[in-house]
């Protein structure tokens, strides 16, 4: 798309804080507005694959910062992240509306993270060579996989929205205001 060409309206900055800062109010969404745990399950599940994929960082180049504490925080954050995986299959199986609109990369996606969140997990906890290097080479499949998958989105996300909420700000278009709100 081109740039924009006519009079500023407003603040690209504002526009990208605003564009981030929606992902942290459930209220200004209609489908979290409606159901509230379904974005606690979305945020329980991001948080612990953020952090897994931290702890592919931490764990080999850093660490010194693996302390046993920051071992088992990861590890905490990290489970919940299995369990809602799980549900999230289960869903994607048994709901016909799900099942419909399913493709074969959305579960070989889901089951390919269950196994990367599981087996960091079992790494952190266990620390063995069998469950680090079980964790590292899901990690080095990942590196070959997430490109050409749904699970780019992590990557495109942050580019994502400072273009919108830049180009959003420069409009002068701010997000509608909901009776909540």
């Amino acid at each position: 798309m081109p740039w924009e060409k006519g009079d500023r309206a407003g603040s690209p900055k504002m526009g990208v804080l605003k564009s981030y800062s929606l992902i942290f109010l459930p209220w200004s969404m209609e489908s979290s507005r409606k159901h509230g745990w379904r974005w606690f399950l979305f945020g329980l599940y991001h948080i612990g694959a953020g952090v897994a994929i931290l702890n592919t960082f931490t764990m080999p180049f850093a660490p010194q910062l693996m302390t046993e504490t920051v071992t088992l925080i990861f590890a905490i954050l990290i489970a919940p992240s299995v369990l809602v995986g799980l549900i999230k299959i289960i869903q994607r199986i048994t709901k016909p509306e799900l099942r419909h609109i399913s493709t074969f990369d959305d579960y070989f996606s889901l089951i390919t993270l269950e196994f990367f969140l599981f087996f960091g997990v079992m790494a952190l906890t266990l620390n063995t060579p069998f469950w680090r290097t079980w964790y590292f080479i899901i990690t080095a499949f990942f590196l070959f996989y997430v490109p050409f998958s749904k699970i780019s989105h992590y990557i495109y996300y942050f580019f994502s929205h400072v273009l919108t909420g830049w180009r959003y700000g420069y409009r002068g278009i701010n997000p509608q205001k909901t009776a909540q709100s």
